[in-house]
């Protein structure tokens, strides 16, 4: 009877439908304006125009990867927020499809943030907060939106599906979903007393959601405010991964305005409790060491692997290219894994192998030596033949700006420095046997991947000229470059799909 009634709600186009998706056609239109804006990465996910922040729900649904995104679409700042979307075949390659989701309802109507997805009955849904400001109040609810085909969503007729939050705090958000047998879960953030707190909800229909309580709080060193919560299993321990706001810094650790990281522990299904977990900040483990980095989604891909993305930049962060009608991106997709000591891996998915265009540089260099780039969009992987000695690669431009990451041999340090205040980052790091980094430039980010995985750097950084690459340090590196070819853009079948079947329809 509920596959039924789902059917009848997708298949009524009624006049709200229409409208939101009168949008579409400006959309495809966009294309050669788009895509010629400067700093835009040519194999990172940006948005088509306007702001972008956090990932929503990534996905596998009808033999393409889904990702969504915090989108705002009319300039390059934060506002209503919507649910951009791309889709890929390869994990690489991907396309803009048109929005997932458009604030417009007595529930959404200042914006539809964060959430996750799923897919149940051959349907893909989205679970998403529905941020509302009336007497300069905020409210916060927790709704559904449906889709058969992965490109245009129907919201639930009876949303909201979690009313009203359990201790009257207007920060309430970022619903994940998930299922173990055959119940369905979702956490949601919230706060009391300024102290941060998860709330775990069951339901065995996805639409009707009992509270089953608070399922774990912060003791006053973990920040007012959890966002963004994830949770997967991984070799018998569930990782569970928070963003999370009011952290105070500790020497290197902490240092970004908010903090993404995660704790490992156990989920005690029937007693739907965690046992063996403790969130403080000496148990809380940053999965980026860089300057920006928010806000992430993880999901099992169709070969196992669990795959994460994460949201490239970092609020209150000066955007340089905001002023050009865009901002900001997302990560790499990258692959996780769990070491016996309880440590999260983070490394980029092999197939950005696929990315490679042809060999720039593949040569020994001594400290002092450098090389110009010859390009702003490439990967280099660096390594050393032995650990004994400090090694120093910096990216240099305009004259007086770099980017230096470095390796202090005596203290076991690995540490990236974009200058200006705040601007280094350190993390503790003793590789086995020689250095190895795996550095990603797209224009205006750099991604470092240090050993195998062990520590990750994500910065953005805004060249304006030519990069110029300089080894310090005391000792020898080797440096294979490669140039990595634009993997970001429309669909062309998808455009004339919409252009003929959809936004034609309702004219």
């Amino acid at each position: 009877m509920q596959v039924f009634v789902i059917l009848v709600w997708l298949s009524v186009a009624s006049a709200e439908f229409a409208h939101d998706m009168a949008h579409v056609e400006d959309f495809i239109q966009q294309k050669k304006y788009l895509l010629k804006k400067k700093y835009r990465p040519m194999y990172h996910i940006s948005a088509p125009v306007g702001w972008l922040n956090d990932p929503n729900g990534f996905i596998y649904f009808k033999r393409q990867y889904h990702i969504f995104y915090q989108y705002h679409p009319y300039n390059g700042a934060w506002g209503p927020i919507h649910w951009g979307h791309v889709v890929s075949d390869n994990l690489v390659d991907w396309s803009f499809n048109p929005p997932a989701l458009v604030p417009k309802d007595h529930y959404d109507r200042y914006g539809c943030l964060s959430g996750s997805a799923v897919v149940h009955n051959s349907y893909l849904t989205l679970f998403y907060t529905g941020n509302v400001l009336a007497n300069n109040k905020t409210s916060q609810t927790q709704n559904v939106a449906i889709s058969a085909d992965g490109t245009i969503f129907q919201k639930y007729l009876y949303n909201p599906v979690v009313r009203d939050a359990p201790y009257g705090n207007t920060d309430f958000r970022n619903p994940k979903v998930w299922r173990f047998r055959n119940t369905w879960y979702m956490l949601v953030g919230t706060s009391k007393a300024q102290q941060a707190c998860l709330l775990l909800y069951t339901s065995s229909d996805l639409f009707t959601w009992k509270l089953n309580g608070t399922i774990a709080k912060s003791y006053g060193d973990m920040g007012y405010m959890w966002e963004n919560p994830d949770i997967f299993e991984m070799d018998g321990f569930h990782v569970l991964i928070l963003s999370v706001q009011g952290i105070i810094s500790d020497s290197y650790r902490f240092r970004n305005l908010y903090q993404t990281g995660y704790v490992i522990g156990k989920l005690n299904y029937k007693k739907a409790q965690f046992e063996d977990l403790e969130v403080s900040s000496a148990t809380f483990n940053e999965l980026d060491f860089g300057h920006d980095f928010y806000a992430v989604k993880t999901m099992q891909s169709v070969d196992g692997r669990r795959l994460m993305v994460a949201w490239l930049g970092m609020w209150d962060s000066e955007y340089e290219e905001s002023h050009a009608g865009w901002a900001s991106m997302l990560t790499l997709v990258r692959e996780l894994t769990l070491t016996r000591q309880g440590k999260v891996l983070m490394n980029p998915v092999s197939e950005i192998l696929e990315l490679r265009t042809e060999v720039l540089e593949d040569a020994w260099y001594s400290p002092g030596e450098a090389f110009n780039a010859g390009t702003r969009a490439f990967e280099m992987i660096v390594n050393s033949s032995t650990i004994s000695y400090d090694a120093a690669l910096t990216l240099e431009w305009n004259g007086d700006r770099q980017y230096t990451i470095s390796y202090m041999a005596d203290t076991g340090v690995v540490s990236v420095d974009r200058g200006g205040v705040d601007g280094l980052r350190k993390a503790d790091w003793r590789p086995v046997n020689h250095i190895h980094w795996r550095v990603f430039v797209d224009y205006s980010s750099i991604e470092v991947f240090c050993g195998a995985g062990e520590v990750v750097f994500s910065s953005r950084i805004y060249p304006k000229k030519s990069i110029r690459i300089r080894i310090g340090g005391d000792m020898q590196l080797h440096i294979t470059q490669y140039k990595l070819r634009r993997s970001i853009g429309y669909d062309n079948k998808m455009q004339k799909h919409l252009k003929t079947h959809v936004v034609n329809r309702f004219k």
